[in-house]
């Protein structure tokens, strides 16, 4: 039905829909994707088709939520409360919902299917190694600009791992020189010379006293950063070369985390609709107005209902509690507080939960957790446990250790120990023959990467720099 409704919308209205990326439907995958993929194509370029394309991307964005502000009326002007969205996509173009995804419905994972058109390769928002807890962190850029600078990494985490596994990025289909790549999840560089003139048009264009009302409210980081972005995502509009651009906000995902009311959804959305319309016209001023698909996208949805009690459940206290096992958690977020998601440890790997309710475990939540939590806002989580078995493995070990257990009781512990062993013997033995495996392949490749880095230019000549080589 959504399909036969798209066609025929298309057909209407002479309407090209073009996509980068291909997202199958299928029954078996269980976790919903909520989008909010909505194309625009002017009727001239029909025949023609798209030559350049302009992703918005917005994260936690809920079709609905911009169905239902969009059909609202503002009773001062008689128009939509979303107009820019009401006369580009309702009017002139196209919208695709209800797309599924296998696994989390989480940033990390969400936008790795939609930046690659391909099945998950990363399954959550931070992953954690089993053998050794150490943390993968996709979400986080303030350690991949200190690994910039110190020559460490190139890219983000997210998009370094997909180089691994080769699965290319959409935009890896465009040359350097003719894409604009912002600030995201999936991002290529630390794009220094954007917070260099972010930072640098933050504190020349106010006025003294609007820069001193800031700094007595707080500077907001995001919005230093989006404020540039706009800037050079609009100035590239204007060179003809550049085929694809993108823009990726946080802003409505954050707002929607901290209060689900009507009122403080309605305002972040009004604030993204006036970007999507300060975009369009942009592009209407440029030659190529009539050959430009502009696609607004968004990774997963988020509690738009106020009666819906959401964001003050505390996962990571009920895995802590007696009742919810008595767990040492392990997370990569702070706890939720106040009914508001807390920043992000910016340089801290793990964040420790301790519990006093632990049966056996007790202080010592550094050596022996037993929860991985991976939070979004405590809407959706991943959770993970410690496999039962070592457990009884070690409340075993633990208690034959006394000195005062009776003979019979030891026998017995000593007994039950080794038929846990035994029963787990063959996986244990084959996962570390992988392990081996995987190891010595992962030693192989080093070697071979270290070959190819050393035969790589140590400087760049100017041509390579003008052309961006350096920066890929």
């Amino acid at each position: 039905m959504m399909n036969a409704e798209c066609g025929m919308m298309n057909e209407r209205q002479h309407v090209s829909r073009h996509s980068s990326f291909i997202i199958s439907h299928s029954s078996f995958l269980t976790v919903c994707l909520l989008l909010a993929l909505l194309f625009f194509l002017p009727p001239a370029a029909a025949g023609a088709g798209a030559k350049r394309v302009v992703v918005l991307k917005v994260d936690g964005l809920p079709d609905d939520i911009v169905e239902r502000f969009v059909r609202e009326r503002d009773p001062r002007t008689g128009k939509s409360l979303l107009p820019w969205f009401d006369y580009i996509f309702y009017e002139r173009g196209t919208r695709v919902t209800n797309f599924y995804v296998r696994g989390m419905s989480l940033s990390g994972p969400s936008w790795s299917l939609l930046d690659t058109g391909q099945h998950l390769q990363i399954k959550g928002n931070v992953e954690f190694d089993r053998y050794t807890l150490h943390s993968y962190d996709y979400l986080n850029f303030i350690p991949f600009w200190v690994a910039n600078i110190g020559g460490v990494r190139v890219d983000m985490p997210g998009a370094e791992l997909l180089d691994e596994v080769a699965v290319p990025l959409l935009f890896d289909s465009y040359p350097y020189d003719e894409r604009y790549i912002s600030f995201q999840l999936y991002q290529r560089g630390a794009r220094w010379t954007t917070l260099e003139r972010g930072l640098k048009n933050y504190f020349t264009e106010p006025g003294p006293r609007e820069l001193f009302d800031e700094w007595q409210l707080g500077i907001g980081g995001r919005g230093l950063i989006n404020g540039q972005q706009e800037r050079e995502l609009i100035a590239k509009l204007q060179d003809p070369k550049v085929r694809y651009l993108d823009y990726y906000t946080t802003d409505f995902d954050h707002a929607a985390h901290h209060n689900r009311d009507r009122a403080t959804q309605l305002a972040a959305l009004q604030e993204l609709d006036a970007l999507l319309g300060r975009i369009w016209m942009a592009i209407q001023q440029t030659p190529q107005a009539d050959s430009t698909a502009l696609v607004v996208v968004s990774d997963h949805g988020t509690n738009s209902v106020e009666s819906v009690y959401s964001q003050g459940y505390n996962l990571v206290k009920l895995l802590g509690s007696a009742e919810g096992g008595g767990h040492h958690v392990v997370t990569k977020r702070r706890l939720l507080a106040a009914y508001s998601l807390k920043g992000i440890y910016p340089l801290v790997p793990l964040i420790y939960t301790t519990t006093e309710d632990s049966y056996y475990l007790k202080g010592q939540s550094t050596s022996y957790p037993t929860a991985l939590v991976d939070f979004d806002g405590n809407e959706r989580a991943s959770i993970q446990l410690r496999e039962s078995d070592l457990n009884l493995i070690h409340i075993l070990l633990l208690q034959l250790k006394r000195d005062d257990l009776p003979d019979d009781v030891r026998r017995a512990a000593t007994d039950a120990l080794f038929a846990n062993v035994e029963r787990h013997r063959a996986l244990w033995q084959r996962t570390l023959a992988e392990l081996n495996e995987e190891i010595g392949a992962l030693h192989r490749l080093i070697e071979k990467q270290r070959a190819l880095v050393e035969a790589q230019p140590k400087k760049w000549t100017k041509a390579d720099r003008e052309a961006g080589r350096d920066k890929e």
